[in-house]
């Protein structure tokens, strides 16, 4: 199974201020910007445990669900499919 299936059942994206968010339980993520056209190389990205890291290519937010502001995110970010 590839990270961005083996993740994708378990992440929240959240559009908030005008940056894409994604709150993931994981510890370890990828991103590909979208895909396709759209897309980047794959970065794949370690949170620290209750963390949070962004990517170089396209400033997406990975969130940790433990991370203290991911109440905030949910409550004032607007959920999309990612």
């Amino acid at each position: 199974m590839s990270p961005r299936t083996e993740t994708a059942e378990s992440e929240e994206h959240f559009l908030l201020d005008g940056e894409e968010v994604v709150i993931t339980p994981r510890p370890e993520v990828c991103c590909d910007g979208g895909g396709g056209a759209l897309g980047h190389p794959l970065e794949f990205l370690t949170l620290e445990k209750g963390g949070q890291a962004v990517c170089k290519y396209c400033d997406r937010r990975f969130v940790h669900v433990r991370h203290p502001e991911v109440e905030e995110i949910r409550r004032r970010g607007r959920p999309f499919a990612g």
